[in-house]
């Protein structure tokens, strides 16, 4: 009886396991990713994805680091995608997934209405400005800013906020980050867009901070990466924003939770886990469900997060509502004391 029960058995798993092949396994995933890792920002879209693919999928990913934000010549970036695009044309991907901006405009819109699937994720420029609108291997998700509500939080720890310095480095997506920041000001009158920055020296934007020319309230911080030393290097992100933390007495915010660990007062957050949670979903419905690409409308993610720096409240002698702090995630330290 158990023996007929045993062959029983293993039947009826030789007659599922080709389809469950399909459904777990098999498929060869390149990720590329246009900054590096360790970064909370980068990593926290990856894990989303192998989220969004479910438990029953367990694809070979490989990982391409671009790493543009410390590789930040024209001469790296197109090294860097060259290699890139040659490991896609020899490993041959079932489908490529990439996050953020530099991935689209180095490496994706080279493949535009080819026959590879491509989904993206923490994208701020338009399909559109990525010369990628309507192509048929392409979807992903887009990244949008937490603008206006960010704001109301800065104005709930600094009653009286309203005028806003934009102080950023220049890569190329920002632009259009900066035309919805001042789309949004013409059309809320609690706020005002004082100035908009972006100088290349790092000197320069530290003079720009500690001088506020513009008399603002508090400083809205875009990009943080590309801002070069007299040398003419790229200064990391952590000096900058721990020098920024140390030095000004503006109140400060952005969108993204990293900033907060470095020093930054406030944002309501973008989500890196909710973006590549809705990209790996996409890449599952192509792989398993066989939509096509051009099927899946590209969108962007909605939810936001408060998040509150105690530590640099407390430098600015800001004590913040215990409603706001309840509702809030709340960093205690800065990072470097940790």
């Amino acid at each position: 009886m158990l023996k007929r029960l045993a062959l029983a058995a293993l039947l009826v798993l030789a007659l599922l396991e080709p389809g469950l092949a399909a459904q777990t396994g098999g498929f060869r995933i390149l990720h590329i990713m246009s900054f590096n890792s360790p970064y909370r920002w980068t990593d926290g879209q990856l894990d989303g994805f192998r989220a969004g693919l479910g438990a029953s999928l367990k694809p070979e990913i490989r990982i391409f680091q671009l790493d543009t934000k410390r590789q930040s010549s024209d001469e790296e970036k197109t090294l860097n995608a060259e290699r890139a695009r040659q490991l896609i044309d020899n490993w041959k991907p079932d489908l490529v997934y990439t996050s953020d901006d530099d991935a689209i405009e180095l490496v994706v819109r080279h493949y535009a209405n080819s026959n590879i699937p491509f989904v993206f994720s923490g994208v701020n420029r338009s399909a559109e400005d990525h010369g990628i609108e309507g192509a048929k291997n392409i979807t992903g998700v887009l990244e949008r800013e937490h603008i206006v509500e960010s704001i109301h939080l800065l104005q709930t720890l600094k009653p009286g906020a309203k005028r806003i310095q934009v102080l950023s480095d220049n890569a190329r997506y920002w632009p259009q980050v900066i035309g919805r920041i001042r789309s949004l000001a013409r059309e809320h009158r609690e706020f005002e867009i004082v100035g908009v920055d972006q100088p290349v020296a790092y000197a320069d934007f530290q003079q720009q901070v500690l001088k506020n020319p513009n008399r603002a309230d508090a400083y809205l911080i875009l990009g943080n990466f590309n801002f070069k030393d007299d040398k003419g290097k790229d200064v990391p992100y952590p000096q900058l924003q721990r020098w920024l933390a140390e030095n000004s007495q503006v109140p400060d915010i952005s969108f993204w939770d990293d900033r907060m660990l470095h020093g930054t007062l406030a944002g309501v957050t973008v989500s890196a886990y909710e973006q590549g949670l809705e990209a790996g979903k996409l890449a599952r419905a192509i792989l398993v469900d066989k939509r096509s690409p051009a099927s899946l409308p590209i969108r962007a993610t909605t939810k936001g997060e408060p998040v509150i720096s105690l530590a640099r409240a407390r430098a600015l002698g800001i004590r913040p509502p215990s409603t706001q702090l309840l509702s809030s995630t709340v960093i205690t330290t800065y990072i470097w004391n940790r």
